[in-house]
C-alpha cells in the first residue's frame, strides 16, 4: 500500500483503485492535494494480470457486454464481495482520525457496497466513474438509514465507453432518494480522472 502524507493529519483518505490497476496508479495526484490530508492507496487483494482487482472478473462475459455499448451493472451481483469489504475494514480500522472513502470504477462499487453493509461511516464518499451493483441488495441495505446525511461525491464522464453515464446518473438518483448530500459532477471525457474530479475531491476534504 501506497500513503502519501502524514499519517496524523486531521483526515485520512482511503482511494480504492479500478480493474486491473494498482494503488501506484492514483497515488500521483496525492502528491499536490496531500497538504492537511494522509492518503492510502491500498493494492486490491487479487491479481489480475499485471495488475490487481477487488472482487474476480469473467474477461470474455466483459469484453461481450461492452460490445453491445458501455455497462449498466445493477443486475451484476459479484463474488467476492464480502471478503473486498472485510480488506477494506482492516484499514479503515488502522486510522485513528475520520476519512474519506473514495473509489474509482470497481473501487468505486466496493467504496459503496463498503458504507451499505455498516463499514464504519466515513465523513465523505467518493463515487468515481462507476456504477449501482447488486441492486436488491443495496436497495434493502440503504432502507436501513446508512446513507442519510452523508456527503457523496458522484463524478461521471459523458463520452464512458465503459459504465454508461446513465449508470452514474442512476447512482447519483440511488443516493440522493436514500438520504445522502450529492454532489453531481458529470465532466466531459470518458472513463478517467481528470483534474476536474480531482479537484471536487480536494474541496470535499476542504469542506470536512
Amino acid at each position: 500500500m501506497i500513503t502519501v502524507g502524514d499519517p496524523s493529519a486531521p483526515i485520512a483518505v482511503i482511494a480504492l483503485h479500478g480493474r486491473e490497476m494498482c494503488g501506484a496508479d492514483l497515488s500521483p495526484f496525492a502528491v499536490t492535494l496531500a497538504k492537511d490530508a494522509y492518503w492510502l492507496f491500498p493494492d486490491a487483494p487479487l491479481a489480475a494480470g499485471r495488475a490487481r482487482t477487488w472482487w474476480p472478473i469473467d474477461s470474455e462475459q466483459r469484453i461481450r457486454a461492452l460490445g453491445q455499448g458501455p455497462m449498466e451493472l445493477s443486475a451484476m451481483d459479484p463474488p467476492g464481495r464480502p471478503e473486498a469489504r472485510a480488506f477494506v475494514d482492516s484499514i479503515v480500522g488502522s486510522l485513528a482520525q475520520p476519512f474519506v472513502l473514495a473509489g474509482f470504477s470497481q473501487g468505486g462499487m466496493l467504496a459503496m457496497d463498503y458504507v451499505l453493509h455498516g463499514g464504519r461511516r466515513p465523513a465523505a464518499l467518493a463515487l468515481l466513474s462507476t456504477t449501482r451493483i447488486a441492486l436488491a441488495e443495496w436497495t434493502a441495505c440503504a432502507a436501513t438509514g446508512v446513507l442519510a446525511g452523508l456527503p457523496v461525491l458522484v463524478a461521471h464522464g459523458k463520452d464512458d465507453a465503459e459504465l454508461a453515464f446513465a449508470a452514474g446518473e442512476q447512482l447519483r438518483d440511488f443516493a440522493s432518494a436514500n438520504g445522502a448530500i450529492v454532489q453531481w459532477l458529470p465532466f466531459d471525457g470518458g472513463h478517467q480522472l481528470p483534474f476536474v474530479v480531482w479537484r471536487a475531491l480536494r474541496k470535499l476534504l476542504v469542506a470536512r
